[in-house]
C-alpha cells in the first residue's frame, strides 16, 4: 500500500506541478498563515512529510484541527493532512478527507483532481472517472490540468473489464481495386508479345467504420494474471464502387501473465501473452477467405526508456475460391527506446507460407522504423517507414522467372489535442506504398490521405 501511495503522490505532483492560472489549489499559500488557521502547523507538517515522518505530520495537523476556532478556514490543514495520510500509505482515509474537502470547497480544483487520483489508485474507477469528467469541464481550468484529467481517464478506460471502441475514417483511394499499373505486359514465354490487361485502377472515396469489443477478466488477487478476448468488425465502403467493398470480422482470446525480471540490479516489468483467433474476410458482398491463427508473445522493459518484444505466430488460410489451405508462420521482433519527447521503435519480421500449390509458396523479410511523440501541449505525430522483400518459390512459366516483390511504405499521422471533442480525437493520416516486382504485372503504387476519428476516453 505504501508503494501505491508513493505512486499516487508522484503522479499527482508530476501532473499538477505547474502555474495554475485560474485554478485555486488548497495550499498554505492561499490561506492566511496565522496560528489560528494552522499556518504554522501546515509549514511544520510539510517539513515532516519531506523528512519521511508522515505520522508525526498527521498528528500535528489533527491537533491543529481540534484547536481551530469555530468557522475558521481549515482547508490548508485538511489538504496537508491528506498528503500526510497518502505518504503514510493510508489511501482510504486520505480519500475520505479529500472527498469531504472537495464537497465543502468545490472551487479548489487541485483538491478535486487529487481526490479523483486517489479514487483511481483505490480502484474505484467509476467514481474517479465521474470526478475527472466533471473537473475537466470546469471553466477556467488550465490546459495542463485538463490534460492531466484526460490522461487519467484514458488509463481508467484502458483497464475496464468491458471496453467498446468505435472508429471512423474517410479518404480518397486512387486504386481501390489494387489493379496493375500497366495497360499491357510483355510475356517472355510468347516471344515478348504484349498482352493488353483488362483491369485499370479504380478511383473512389472510401468510408471506414469499425467496432472493437474487449473483455478482460482478472484471475487471482495479485492482478498479474488475466484472460483477455477481442472481437472486431470493420468495413471499408467504396462509394460508387461497391464491388470493391472490404469487410473483416475477427475473434481472439488468450491469457496474459505479468512478471518481473531483474536487469541492472532492478526488477523490470514484463508481460507474457498467448492468443488463438479466427478471421473472416469479404470482398464486395461475397466471402473471400477464412483464417485461423495462434500466437504467443513477450514484452519486457529492459531499463528506463528501453523496451523489447518478440511475437511468433502461425496460421492457416482457406480461400473460398479454392487454391488449397496455405499454412504460414512469422516472427516479429521489436525494440523501442525513449528519444526526446517520444519513442523510437525498430522492428523486423520473418515470414514463410507454404501451400499444396507451389505458386502460392513464399517467404518474406521486413524491417520497419517508427517514431511517435507529443510536441508541446497539443500536437502529436507518428512517422513510420517499412521495407519488405518477398520471394515466391515457383517460377512463373509465362514470365520465366520466380516472382520477387520489393515493397516500400511510409505513413504520417498528425493530431491536435485542442480539436478533440468529448474524448474523440480527429487524426490526419497520410499513407504511401509502392511495390516493385520483377514481373511488371504486380507493380503497385497507392497513396491515401484519410481523416480518422479515434476515441481516447
Amino acid at each position: 500500500m505504501a508503494r501505491i501511495a508513493a505512486a499516487v503522490l508522484f503522479a499527482v505532483s508530476a501532473l499538477f506541478a505547474h502555474p495554475w492560472g485560474g485554478a485555486r489549489p488548497a495550499t498554505a499559500e492561499n490561506t492566511s498563515a496565522n496560528p489560528a488557521q494552522g499556518g504554522g502547523a501546515v509549514t511544520t507538517a510539510r517539513r515532516l512529510i519531506d523528512a519521511d515522518r508522515p505520522e508525526a505530520a498527521y498528528r500535528l495537523l489533527r491537533d491543529a484541527m481540534e484547536q481551530a476556532p469555530a468557522g475558521a478556514d481549515t482547508a490548508a490543514i485538511r489538504f496537508t493532512a491528506a498528503q500526510a495520510l497518502l505518504a503514510g500509505g493510508h489511501l482510504p482515509q486520505a480519500a475520505q478527507l479529500l472527498g469531504q474537502l472537495a464537497e465543502d470547497r468545490p472551487e479548489l480544483d487541485r483538491v478535486r483532481l487529487e481526490y479523483a487520483a486517489v479514487l483511481f489508485a483505490l480502484g474505484r474507477d467509476d467514481e474517479a472517472a465521474a470526478a475527472f469528467r466533471e473537473t475537466r469541464r470546469l471553466r477556467g481550468m488550465p490546459p495542463e490540468a485538463r490534460r492531466a484529467a484526460e490522461a487519467f481517464l484514458e488509463r481508467i478506460r484502458a483497464r475496464q473489464r468491458w471496453r467498446l471502441d468505435f472508429d471512423a475514417g474517410f479518404w480518397r483511394d486512387d486504386n481501390v481495386n489494387n489493379a496493375p499499373e500497366s495497360e499491357s505486359v510483355a510475356v517472355p514465354a510468347f516471344g515478348g508479345f504484349r498482352f493488353r490487361l483488362g483491369q485499370r485502377p479504380v478511383r473512389a472515396w472510401v468510408a471506414h467504420t469499425g467496432a472493437r469489443l474487449r473483455w478482460r477478466e482478472q484471475i487471482g488477487e495479485n492482478g498479474r494474471v488475466f484472460v483477455e478476448s477481442h472481437a472486431a468488425l470493420a468495413r471499408d465502403t467504396a462509394i460508387g464502387a461497391q464491388a470493391h467493398n472490404r469487410t473483416r470480422a475477427s475473434l481472439s482470446a488468450g491469457p496474459r501473465i505479468g512478471y518481473a525480471l531483474t536487469f541492472a540490479g532492478r526488477p523490470r516489468p514484463g508481460l507474457l501473452r498467448a492468443d488463438i483467433g479466427a478471421e473472416r474476410r469479404w470482398r464486395g458482398g461475397e466471402g473471400y477467405a477464412r483464417r485461423l491463427w495462434a500466437g504467443v508473445g513477450a514484452e519486457q522493459t529492459l531499463a528506463p526508456g528501453w523496451r523489447a518484444s518478440v511475437s511468433p505466430r502461425i496460421w492457416i488460410t482457406r480461400y473460398d475460391g479454392g487454391g488449397g489451405k496455405p499454412r504460414g508462420a512469422s516472427l516479429d521482433l521489436f525494440a523501442a527506446r525513449r528519444a526526446g519527447p517520444g519513442w523510437l521503435t525498430a522492428g523486423a519480421r520473418l515470414s514463410r507460407e507454404t501451400s499444396r500449390l507451389r505458386a502460392r509458396r513464399w517467404r518474406s523479410r521486413a524491417a520497419s522504423l517508427g517514431y511517435a511523440a507529443d510536441f508541446g501541449p497539443n500536437w502529436s505525430a507518428a512517422l513510420r517507414a517499412a521495407y519488405t522483400r518477398t520471394r515466391f518459390d515457383a517460377e512463373q512459366w509465362l514470365f520465366r522467372a520466380r516472382r520477387e516483390d520489393r515493397a516500400r511504405e511510409a505513413s504520417l499521422t498528425l493530431s491536435h489535442r485542442a480539436l478533440a471533442w468529448d474524448g474523440y480525437l480527429p487524426e490526419l493520416i497520410a499513407e504511401w506504398s509502392r511495390v516493385d516486382s520483377n514481373i511488371p504485372l504486380y507493380d503497385r503504387e497507392i497513396r491515401t490521405l484519410r481523416l480518422n476519428l479515434r476515441r481516447l476516453f
